[in-house]
């Protein structure tokens, strides 16, 4: 299966990413009206109709418009599904948590569904409140009524989304594998690995005991959990030294001298996501490699988290060094 043809159109639709100097220009914006009338003048402005379009609403529409358009010509679409089954399974998630407080007498909230997920959203309410989970792919009709036992006995929606998480990273592995290309599989496993790294630094930040957090990491990494459990037993400033052997031993290592752990917790978690995109950026110097497909959308999705970033920041007049601070790297 030639992805020549692809890789090509993804090359031409490059050209549409925004670039740093126009974020620079986008956060020392004064207004928000301001900031919309300068996103106006991109590929996002066909998506800003009359009237205060909410940005959420302008960025969302760009993503599916952009996955519409790669659907078109990509030879496996299960390619944009291993990126789109992350937003099914968070909609899962929070219909869960909508029903778990109506149980509790609280009101259901489905505002937060998100439409970038493979499974229509009215669908995938329906299956769940129906308790109609025998459809739902990815193995969701096992895991759903796992979450449901896991609430029941804990009444903690935590524990269920851990349910949902641990199926999540078997479902992509389980597609990456599938697809018999090895760059996915390694890029499924860094994935899980920045989850557990990321939720280790945090857990330890809070005091919270190894053994206990232990319960909070998952399987499917190149570090088991009993590995990253390991590493919260350690001084911060040794993460490095004992990551050294992966990837993210580098991202330690340029932060341990630091003392503000909130400033590192924010640093950390930038360059945990950029690394996702640095893990498949080899994609990009092969012509045929089916692996710049999740490419493109990992760096749209990047560019759209910037883009939220920065416009959260002008909307409510927050501080600009430290809305700068969150970007990730531009273009």
């Amino acid at each position: 299966m030639s992805y020549m043809y692809a890789v090509a159109r993804l090359r031409a639709m490059e050209n549409r990413f925004l670039d740093a100097a126009f974020f620079t220009r986008l956060i020392e914006c004064v207004t928000l009206e301001e900031a919309l009338k300068s996103l106006g003048e991109t590929v996002y402005g066909q998506w800003i109709t009359g009237g205060a379009t909410p940005f959420d609403k302008i960025i969302d529409a760009e993503l599916i418009a952009t996955c519409k358009d790669l659907e078109q010509f990509v030879p496996d679409k299960r390619l944009l599904d291993i990126y789109r089954m992350p937003y099914d399974f968070n909609n899962v998630k929070v219909i869960l948590k909508s029903a778990f407080k109506a149980r509790e007498g609280g009101e259901r909230r489905h505002d937060l569904l998100s439409a970038m997920g493979a499974i229509d959203t009215e669908t995938l309410v329906l299956a769940i409140e129906g308790e109609e989970y025998g459809f739902l792919p990815y193995g969701l009709s096992d895991a759903i009524p796992h979450a449901w036992s896991v609430w029941e006995q804990t009444k903690s929606a935590r524990d269920a989304e851990l349910v949902i998480d641990e199926r999540l990273f078997a479902a992509m592995k389980k597609l990456a594998a599938a697809l018999n290309i090895p760059g996915l599989v390694r890029w499924v496993e860094h994935r899980v690995d920045a989850e557990n790294i990321g939720s280790a630094l945090r857990l330890a930040r809070i005091n919270i005991d190894p053994a206990t957090a232990r319960g909070y990491f998952h399987k499917g990494g190149a570090l088991s959990p009993d590995d990253v459990t390991r590493l919260m037993s350690e001084p911060f400033e040794s993460w490095g030294k004992s990551l050294s052997h992966t990837s993210f031993g580098a991202i330690f290592d340029a932060l341990q001298d630091r003392s503000d752990m909130q400033a590192v917790l924010c640093d950390v978690s930038k360059e945990l996501s950029a690394s996702l995109i640095v893990v498949l950026s080899s994609a990009h110097y092969k012509t045929e490699a089916p692996e710049n497909v999740l490419l493109y959308l990992l760096q749209k999705d990047e560019e759209a988290k910037n883009l939220r970033i920065a416009l959260v920041c002008v909307a409510n007049g927050l501080n600009r060094e430290f809305a700068r601070r969150l970007l990730s790297h531009g273009r």
